[in-house]
């Protein structure tokens, strides 16, 4: 007897260890944790038929990878349709595109990693469908990911602007192929570029003065010491990491986080032809010959990065280089065909992290409820000038679209005039909430989401769309990122039935009864995607209910006046909504902030989430009084404004502007600006004299305020935006410690003061960028690190005088607050912004300058600050660009002649 218990005993264990071996062997298929939407029941009557894949053609298919070629192969069998020479640029007529990038560093963005993306360096999906080096060339293209015949409709749910990744070791696994589009165009109505562009622009740049010899002399040598250093930057970046995204200048490694395609490089092609560095441009040339813009081991693509950094970079460098290097064009046309497929939704609103395989293109998609405000409406410059080299309309119907729905949206928001950072942009759901007086704004937040959630507190799909249930994540990273989905409730997915215009679309959840559910199962197959053809709304979660013109926002208020000069004034559409956006700024968000020696400063505010009911109703404390150095982009977008549209005051108002980040700038004690800190506004009635006690009555207070909510987010796991938190996507699921045994890092919220190296995108910038903090549970936040006690009070013992807190201490190498100087420059002839611009390079190399490259710097108050591993792609994009410029001759890149 007890032999066979003993026997019994050891086949479960046996049968146990099976089945656990097989559980897990399945939870590493991401095809089965990736969230699916598919219709309940069988729609194969109602669904559409897939569509049909055209054939590959040899002769205009990319090649599969070699075994001869590391890493992409070259594409070169890429035709452009407009030949060698057509589309002049005439410098009365059409501007060129000096550097599609614009000013911005950073909106990027965004953050939280996609669970249905594979996790970086998984390099493929399924080995079985992985093209073996040498394949013939006439093979279809491998598909990444579910390959069903059954084509449910894909939701934008954001993803992350910055997502590290690794080329597979024997090439690309898949191709993205051209399929028809689901929701087309006719050719007669798409949005044409506009012909006429005859009227008389106002001259921007001011007459240059003449100089000395000696202040010549003195020019051309500080002209010479920055050319120097952006030739130190690019030579560590062609040594250590060419055709990498970045390079990482303290490790001597690289990074590729924007897809793989070679960041850096592309971003920085314009730079080099201005500096006059010819043959690093043609060595440049020849490695962008290399690029394969329709594959990536990332199965997403940010479309906001991709275009700021990619196609501007392509589209700038063509026109700067006189438009003889064709190949730029070329590769621009073949990035942007992907890219196009993007906006193939009902409503013609982007996706805005596009999943690009051949699985995923030929799906139905909707964009994003929460679509960042930057991200959409800061595509319009790179596809203007794009439209206008092909000829071809497709290009600028795109981002015409969204700039009608901005203007249609623009005076129906909480504080008319401007957008809230983030927009619903499915257009198949409102958030109208009924509020009773005097209710707290927290209370229809909870009544709407209660309106919308079962008995058992899940929210509850208006339509009969199910989830196919997740498998057991098997590591810690895919944990994280399973909590994350199951604890925020996401309101655009208890709303996919289409929006009712006559109603409010929460009345009309799904009911439990077969006859309802099959009702709403035959109109959600035929009808969800055709009839979300609606406009931008307000976000549905009041959180996101916030207006400002620094980060999530900046490039879409920056883009108006730029996109108004690139049409030569053809589409006074742009005119008229930047001077409503100004007019609502200047009326509500900019302030004079205390400091000593009463100099005449202004930053702009930000709001706090608004309650929508109470549309243009603010006070004072609905604002935020913080600074970002990503909205050091102001001075320099306003004094353009204010030129081209003949607002003459907005000069003065531009000048103490981009003075209030010089200041910043000079208060630290590197010299060097903080990436986000908080300020004391004047009273409007009241002198600004400054006031030590009311001074460190704020200090004191905001320091309080802070300490209460770190601790108390610190319970939930939830991030803030104080003292305590750094927003970190460096994130890892493990690290090694001392002894080089691996350490398994603590889940979101727990205290891990020893990393706060952040890296943050180029315009999103999660935790201060031209990009507001988010809260973590946000899905588009990074995981934070929580800064230690001691560490947060040495950075508010060492606060310069005039800021009351430093959230941020960091510095990223931005272009922001040197772009402006340089455009107040040119449009003034002041030579006090030379000097003024000459001082911040000089500290600035101070402290970024290593080895082979330069870094940023992770506390700028400390007395010798540590330097982070990171250089991104704007610090020779635009950083040091603006910086030679500054000190070029007004005729190298003529304001009057080229867009930035």
């Amino acid at each position: 007897m007890f032999r066979a218990r003993r026997y019994r005993v050891l086949l479960v264990f046996a049968a146990v260890f099976v089945l656990t071996t097989l559980h897990f062997a399945r939870s590493r298929d991401w095809k089965q944790t990736a969230v699916i939407e598919t219709p309940a029941g069988d729609h194969s009557s109602q669904s559409p038929p897939p569509p049909q894949v055209p054939a590959q053609d040899n002769s205009k298919s990319p090649s599969p990878p070699n075994s001869n070629s590391p890493g992409y192969p070259p594409q070169n069998d890429f035709k452009s349709p407009v030949g060698p020479g057509s589309a002049k640029n005439d410098k009365n007529k059409e501007p060129g595109l000096s550097h599609g990038s614009g000013s911005g560093s950073g909106s990027g963005s965004t953050a939280s990693t996609d669970a249905s993306l594979k996790s970086p360096g998984s390099g493929s999906s399924d080995s079985s469908n992985e093209k073996k080096p040498g394949s013939s060339s006439n093979q279809s293209p491998t598909i990444i990911g579910d390959a069903s015949d059954e084509f449910p409709e894909e939701i934008d749910h954001g993803g992350t602007g910055r997502l590290s990744v690794h080329k597979h070791p024997n090439g690309p696994a898949a191709h993205w192929v051209k399929t028809p589009e689901r929701f087309p165009i006719a050719q007669g109505e798409l949005i044409q570029l506009p012909k006429d562009m005859s009227k008389a622009m106002p001259k921007l740049q001011a007459k240059p003065k003449d100089e000395t010899s000696a202040d010549k002399q003195e020019r051309l040598q500080r002209l010479s010491t920055i050319k120097a250093e952006f030739k130190h930057a690019w030579a560590g970046y062609k040594q250590v990491a060419m055709g990498h995204d970045e390079i990482k200048p303290l490790s001597e490694s690289f990074d590729d986080p924007f897809n793989g395609w070679g960041a850096t490089l592309v971003d920085s092609l314009d730079t080099l032809w201005i500096m006059d560095l010819k043959d690093e441009f043609s060595e440049a040339i020849d490695e962008v010959k290399k690029i394969d813009f329709t594959t990536s081991p990332r199965e997403d693509i940010p479309v906001f990065e991709t275009v700021i950094r990619y196609l501007g970079g392509l589209l700038g460098a063509y026109d700067i280089s006189g438009q003889k290097y064709e190949v730029l064009l070329e590769k621009a046309e073949q990035l942007a065909e992907v890219l196009i497929g993007a906006f193939d939704t009902p409503n013609r609103m982007p996706v805005l992290y596009y999943r690009w395989t051949p699985a995923h293109t030929k799906r139905p998609h909707r964009a994003s409820s929460k679509a960042t405000l930057a991200e959409l409406g800061s595509l319009s410059l790179e596809f203007t000038r794009l439209a206008q080299l092909t000829k071809q309309d497709k290009y600028y119907d795109a981002i015409a679209r969204i700039t009608n729905r901005l203007e249609e949206f623009q005076d129906s928001t909480s504080v008319p005039g401007l957008w809230p950072v983030r927009v619903n942009a499915q257009g198949c759901a409102k958030y109208r909430p009924s509020r009773d007086a005097g209710k707290p704004i927290e209370d229809d937040y909870e009544e709407f989401v209660a309106t919308n959630t079962s008995s058992s507190g899940v929210a509850t799909p208006t339509s009969s769309r199910a989830r196919k249930p997740y498998a057991a994540p098997t590591d810690i990273d895919s944990y994280i990122r399973l909590i994350q989905r199951q604890t925020d409730i996401d309101l655009s997915e208890a709303e996919l039935a289409p929006y009712n215009r006559g109603g409010n679309s929460a009345s009309s959840a799904s009911s439990t009864s077969s006859d309802s559910s099959s009702k709403a199962t035959s109109e959600d197959s035929t009808s969800v995607t055709e009839k979300c053809d609606g406009g931008l709304e307000l976000p549905l979660s009041l959180r996101d209910n916030r207006y400002g013109l620094g980060g999530l926002a900046d490039s879409t208020y920056e883009y108006l006046p730029k996109e108004y000069l690139i049409l030569g004034g053809a589409n006074d559409q742009y005119k008229k909504m930047y001077k409503k956006a100004m007019d609502a700024a200047r009326k509500n968000l900019v302030f004079r902030p205390m400091v000593k020696g009463e100099r005449d400063l202004r930053f702009m505010a930000s709001t706090s989430s608004l309650d929508p009911t109470k549309p243009g109703v603010l006070s004072s404390t609905d604002l935020e009084y913080e600074s970002t150095h990503l909205s050091c982009f102001l001075g320099g977008m306003v004094a353009m404004g204010g030129k081209a549209f003949g607002i003459e005051s907005d000069l003065e108002l531009a000048a103490k502007l981009t003075d209030g980040c010089v200041w910043a700038y000079e208060s630290t004690n590197t010299g060097i600006m903080p990436e986000r800190f908080r300020l004391l506004p004047c009273s409007k009635d009241k002198s600004c004299e400054w006031d030590e006690k009311l001074y460190q009555a704020d200090v004191k207070k905001y320091s309080h305020v802070l300490d209460s909510e770190a601790e108390a987010r610190f319970r939930t796991g939830e991030s803030t935006y104080g003292q305590r938190v750094k927003m970190n996507t460096d994130f890892k699921p493990q690290e090694l410690g001392e002894n080089g045994v691996a350490v398994p890092l603590p889940m979101p919220g727990s205290m891990n003061p020893h990393d706060n190296n952040a890296a943050y995108n180029k315009r999103d910038a999660v935790t201060a960028g031209r990009g507001a903090a988010v809260p973590a549970s946000n899905r588009e936040a990074p995981r934070p690190a929580f800064v230690s006690q001691s560490e947060g009070n040495e950075i508010n013992d060492r606060l310069p005088s005039g800021m009351t807190h430093i959230s941020a201490p960091e510095y990223f190498l931005r272009p922001e607050a040197i772009e402006s100087v340089f455009i107040m420059y040119r449009l003034t002839g002041d030579d006090t912004w030379r000097r003024k611009g000459w001082k911040m390079f000089e500290t600035i190399i101070k402290y970024t300058r290593t080895t082979v490259a330069h870094a940023g710097i992770k506390d700028v108050t400390a007395p010798k600050p540590a330097q982070k591993d990171a250089m991104e792609s704007f610090w020779t994009a635009e950083t040091l660009k603006y910086f030679y410029l500054l000190f070029s001759d007004p005729s190298v890149v003529d304001l009057d002649k080229y867009v930035l």
